[in-house]
């Protein structure tokens, strides 16, 4: 048996938060989490770009204050509708004002709000689309939201959070797999303690260093400068015309708007283009393992785990037969804090492919480079792999969230 309520009979909050004065130039890498939409995935949460405020910040905004359990919303922006639970690992936390918070009175029953929510999305995007110039939903028509309570609600969010259980261990593995691959190129290539011919740590055993004046530090001996430009082939994307139909249909070539992707790895695409949208837009085809950098607002790089084109926001680096994304992702994820003091643009920062072009990078010896790529390959290719597990998982988990959400399936 089932009976409709609306959200706010069910909640003890509903609301959004604040940003404290001064913007980007307040927060630091560390205090009280502050949580922003892009850390809100839809059933997940991503620490990716999560900052963090001071204690006297965060008292002004106490009254945001995330608390265990509570389902987090976005309300506003391109991300409008995605919701997930606060992970307890980032409280005390706080959210900003396009970000709402959702607190049941029974915190038991916040994993199924938040799955019926999920159901609600396709609704969610039409009606904050109602009046004004900017989507947004209000909290009165958050709190207005009708969610079908049946009476064995906990047992459906329990079916779906095993999926997600898995998922979400999959990306602790994948977070833990990445830490080591950095740990292995920083040893590698920004301390230079490389094995040498005797197994020894070259750097610390007294290996020849040479000062590079374009680097403007020591490097090897051997070793010599290149800029990214010389060394791979870049590719800026494009969007093929909106209004030719036939540029987007058959979905024939997967399609990326946007590098913001939360992982690691892509493996799935944003949208399909057709081969005549294709060949008649300045998008490339690029090949698995090309390393792609967002160069519009929050630079951040991945790795296509499928064939994929970009849109204009995107730079694509392709590997050599020498230099492969297990080299060139960690070298980008390196270089964005400087990418970004680069960019320009009021309303969208942004970098141009020329500057991500003239970037200089230390070039190794083949044996080094060589030998370094036995080691981190394998690292690489577990963490794609528990991406497309987690693809499948999610399509299984979305397959059935819609039929437990509306009864057509029951769980005995």
């Amino acid at each position: 048996m089932s009976k409709f309520v609306k959200l706010r009979s069910i909640t003890s909050k509903i609301g959004s938060g604040a940003t404290p004065r001064g913007g980007n130039n307040v927060y630091s890498e560390q205090g009280v989490a502050f949580v922003r939409s892009q850390n809100i995935l839809d059933m997940s949460f991503s620490e990716k770009g999560l900052v963090f405020i001071n204690d006297q910040q965060a008292e002004k905004l106490k009254g945001v204050t995330v608390e265990n359990d509570d389902i987090l919303l976005n309300i506003t922006g391109d991300s409008i509708a995605r919701s997930c639970i606060v992970p307890t690992t980032i409280l005390p936390a706080r959210v900003s004002q396009h970000v709402s918070i959702i607190r049941c009175k029974d915190r038991k029953s916040a994993p199924y709000v938040n799955y019926y929510l999920h159901y609600l999305k396709p609704h969610l995007l039409q009606i904050c689309r109602v009046g004004g110039t900017r989507n947004a939903l209000t909290k009165e028509a958050v709190e207005n939201l009708y969610i079908n309570l049946p009476c064995d609600y906990n047992a459906r969010a329990k079916v779906l959070s095993a999926l997600d259980a898995k998922i979400e261990c999959n990306n602790r593995i994948n977070a833990e797999l990445e830490a080591m691959a950095k740990t292995l190129y920083d040893y590698w290539f920004v301390q230079f303690n490389f094995p040498d011919h005797n197994g020894h740590p070259y750097k610390s055993s007294g290996g020849k260093m040479v000062y590079n004046p374009t680097l403007k530090r020591q490097i090897p001996a051997g070793w010599h400068y290149s800029t990214i430009g010389e060394t791979f082939t870049t590719h800026l994307g494009g969007t093929p015309s909106r209004d030719k139909d036939e540029y987007w249909t058959p979905c024939e070539v997967n399609w990326l708007s946007s590098a913001e992707n939360p992982g690691t790895f892509v493996v799935d695409p944003d949208e399909r283009i057709s081969y005549l949208g294709l060949q008649n837009s300045p998008a490339k085809l690029l090949p698995q393992g090309t390393v792609i950098l967002s160069i519009v607002r929050h630079l951040r790089a991945s790795i296509l785990g499928i064939e994929a084109a970009t849109n204009q926001s995107v730079v694509g680096i392709v590997e050599t037969s020498m230099f492969k994304h297990c080299f060139i992702y960690p070298y980008l994820v390196r270089e964005i804090p400087r990418l970004m003091v680069l960019r320009t643009g009021a309303q969208q920062p942004h970098i141009n492919k020329g500057v991500l072009d003239e970037s200089l990078l230390a070039v190794p010896d083949k044996s080094t480079i060589e030998a370094y790529t036995r080691l981190a390959a394998p690292l690489f290719l577990q963490m794609k792999n528990y991406h497309q597990q987690n693809r499948e998982l999610t399509q299984l988990r979305d397959w059935l969230l819609p039929i437990l959400m509306n009864g057509q399936a029951t769980v005995v």
